[in-house]
């Protein structure tokens, strides 16, 4: 309705009226709509976030491990590599050196994205496994 039509109808005709009340129910029922998508939007980033923090205690306890792991395996390297100076072992201090290098050049990283990738495949559709 424009405020032409009201000035020169200043009352409103019943066709008017009911036009009105539909646009007003039209809005009513959008609002509505919208409020539910924000609440869907709402949950499903509650979804994800929980999942975020389920995996990064995951990642976390997988770290932890992983370098526990890592300070013992050194701890018993440089132990040996102790006895063998003090046996002047040239040959076995010259393998433990080694153990010593190839632990140092490994990393937990490189098996966290081997299980990463595993998880990967395994989630694939359609993939058929064989065992």
């Amino acid at each position: 309705m424009t405020a032409d039509k009201l000035v020169k109808n200043p009352t409103p005709g019943l066709a008017e009226v009911l036009e009105g009340l539909k646009t007003v129910a039209e809005c009513v029922r959008d609002i509505q709509k919208e409020k539910t998508e924000q609440v869907r939007i709402q949950m499903t980033a509650q979804v994800d976030v929980e999942r975020i923090r389920a995996n990064r205690d995951v990642l976390l306890d997988y770290l932890d491990r992983s370098f526990d792991e890592r300070k013992e395996n050194f701890r018993q390297l440089f132990a040996r590599l102790d006895t063998a100076i003090a046996s002047n072992n040239t040959e076995l201090t010259g393998a433990v050196l080694d153990s010593v290098l190839k632990l140092a050049d490994s990393s937990p990283f490189k098996a966290l994205r081997d299980v990463a990738a595993t998880r990967e495949a395994l989630n694939e559709k359609g993939k058929e496994w064989q065992f």
